[in-house]
């Protein structure tokens, strides 16, 4: 996805491409288009669009500082109807105008036990419908319209993401004709202020001093530019020292002022003054300011590294482009991945992106349109014609179905006919009630697959004639105890020897041990049949039938 983050500044227009995909992002190509007489910021903004290789997916621009409200609210909830009732009705109270002319937002910073820390930014409607007013006019239809403060944390809180400082951050953006004052502490929004001071300033002062012209004065300050310490005034030329003491001058003069008015607020609102000022805008590059910064405040300075710090190709880039672009950077990272869903947005209600912006060129879709309506056509007539043929499969499916249920059933009454063909879950049911029934007939009536007489044949056959027994007692089979027709009780079988040689007793132990399952052998007795004088011995034996026994 292409992301265009655009920074409208008082002397040109400056635009960062942004490329991001699968979680990751990286620059892709920044321009700047500066301003000139003969075309105002419109046409400006439609030459931007009109020079790049490939149309932004997503733009995003942001208010002017002077024309949003911000405010931090500690709520006592963690419920987001609660939130949103509660930023509402603490918005009545604090803005400086009516909450009917207003447009807001707001995101969850932190969410404790305790509540919630809110970040909420609000402008009139007018200063936003003027915005995308221009916009429009310059062929820009934006999806994001957030603040200035909001794209500086989301590029602080990218260069912070393994270091975060334990103390207030200052960045300066320092144009030509304002300068833009945030401070952050930790990830939170402190405060934002604008100024009516920038690098034209110190060019104005150059022309008063030295008597040049506008165009003299610049290019003075941008080769001989130069801002000295005390250390410094002996080893430059009386021009240079001449060039730095107009500068400070023109520094302290307005600059100084408002820097300790940044640090006593800093202090008075995050309970300690900054602890690192990073510089930003052409005027930051002028020589010996970030010295200047540092002597006024007593803290470290340095040229705020915006696009090196972000880009995950390795690419390091010159202080010109860290300092040129840091808004434009910093507006594009606010639609990467995560952040589009928290990042402060005036494109809401009435505001969303809709009606114009979005109309169709239907000279343009002519062609397109015609080919889809073929299309659809044509698919309407395929799926009519496979709606008659699957009505007449369906019709002879029925009537097969119903035929059969007919035959099945033996002649059922036509009511009980209509049930089964309405309701499938009820002939599923009664046809396995009746195989159910048909089945337990056919065991009933059936042969018994386990006959007591197969057994007993069988056992005949496998004691040969040599050895003679007779046999006085047998049962086998299930437990009488057990249903004929279920069958699922345990077969056992028991029998009774009558032999006239004790030596035959091991062989027919032996013979019975392939035709029982766990054959015991009970107690040998000696007996004398009634009738006879030869004596015999008497053995019981007992097991399970085996399955192969039965024919099987």
């Amino acid at each position: 996805m292409r992301i265009l983050g655009i920074d409208i500044g008082s002397s040109s227009i400056k635009a960062l491409e942004m490329e991001s995909a699968f979680g990751r992002f990286d620059i892709h190509d920044y321009h700047e288009f500066p301003f000139n007489e003969r075309e105002g910021e419109e046409k400006v903004l439609a030459r931007l669009i009109g020079s790049l290789a490939k149309a932004p997916d997503r733009v995003v621009v942001a208010m002017p500082p002077d024309k949003v409200t911000l405010r931090n609210l500690q709520l006592p909830t963690r419920d987001k109807k609660a939130i949103l009732a509660g930023v509402g009705f603490e918005l009545e109270d604090e803005l400086p105008f009516a909450l009917e002319d207003a447009v807001y937002d707001y995101t969850i910073l932190h969410q404790a036990k305790q509540g919630s820390t809110i970040h909420v930014a609000s402008t009139l409607k007018t200063h936003l419908g003027a915005l995308l007013f221009k916009l429009d006019s310059g062929k820009i239809s934006p999806d994001l319209v957030t603040t200035e403060p909001w794209a500086y944390r989301m590029l602080l809180n990218k260069i912070f993401v393994n270091n975060s400082p334990a103390t207030p951050v200052l960045l300066m953006n320092i144009g030509r004709d304002k300068t833009v004052f945030y401070v952050q502490n930790k990830d939170i929004p402190v405060f934002v202020r604008e100024i009516a001071w920038g690098g034209g300033d110190l060019t104005q002062a150059i022309m008063n001093k030295f008597g040049l012209s506008k165009e003299q004065a610049e290019a003075a300050k941008l080769d001989r530019g130069v801002i000295l310490s005390s250390t410094d005034h002996q080893e430059v030329t009386p021009e240079h020292l001449e060039m730095s003491e107009c500068l400070r001058e023109a520094l302290s003069q307005s600059l100084g002022n408002e820097l300790r008015q940044v640090a006593l607020m800093t202090n008075n609102l995050a309970g300690q003054g900054p602890g690192q000022i990073y510089l930003a805008g052409s005027t930051a590059l002028l020589s010996g300011l970030t010295h200047w910064m540092q002597e006024q405040l007593q803290v470290p300075a340095q040229i705020l590294p915006s696009l090196s710090s972000i880009t995950s190709s390795g690419v390091t880039y010159s202080d010109q482009s860290n300092a040129t672009f840091p808004l434009a950077a910093a507006l594009a990272l606010c639609m990467v991945s995560t952040n589009r869903n928290n990042s402060i947005n005036f494109r809401k209600g009435e505001f969303s992106k809709s009606g114009k912006n979005r109309e169709l060129n239907l000279k343009i879709l002519r062609k397109p349109l015609i080919a889809t309506a073929i299309v659809v056509t044509t698919l309407l007539l395929s799926l009519t014609i496979q709606s008659a043929v699957y009505r007449s499969k369906m019709e002879t499916t029925q009537a097969a179905l119903e035929k059969n249920v007919r035959t099945f059933f033996g002649a059922p009454s036509a009511n009980t006919v209509r049930t089964y063909m309405i309701n499938t879950n009820n002939l599923r049911k009664a046809i396995n009630k009746e195989l159910d029934k048909q089945r337990e007939l056919a065991r009933l009536f059936g042969p018994n697959p386990r006959s007591p007489t197969d057994y007993l044949h069988l056992l005949s056959k496998t004691i040969p004639k040599d050895l003679v027994v007779d046999m006085t007692y047998f049962q086998s089979g299930t437990p009488t105890s057990d249903s004929y027709v279920s069958g699922t009780g345990p077969a056992a079988t028991q029998m009774t020897f009558l032999v006239s040689n004790p030596q035959n007793l091991e062989r027919l132990n032996s013979l019975l041990g392939d035709k029982v399952a766990g054959l015991q052998r009970g107690k040998t007795e000696e007996t004398v049949l009634e009738g006879e004088a030869q004596k015999k011995w008497k053995v019981t034996f007992s097991g399970k039938p085996v399955e192969e026994s039965y024919g099987k």
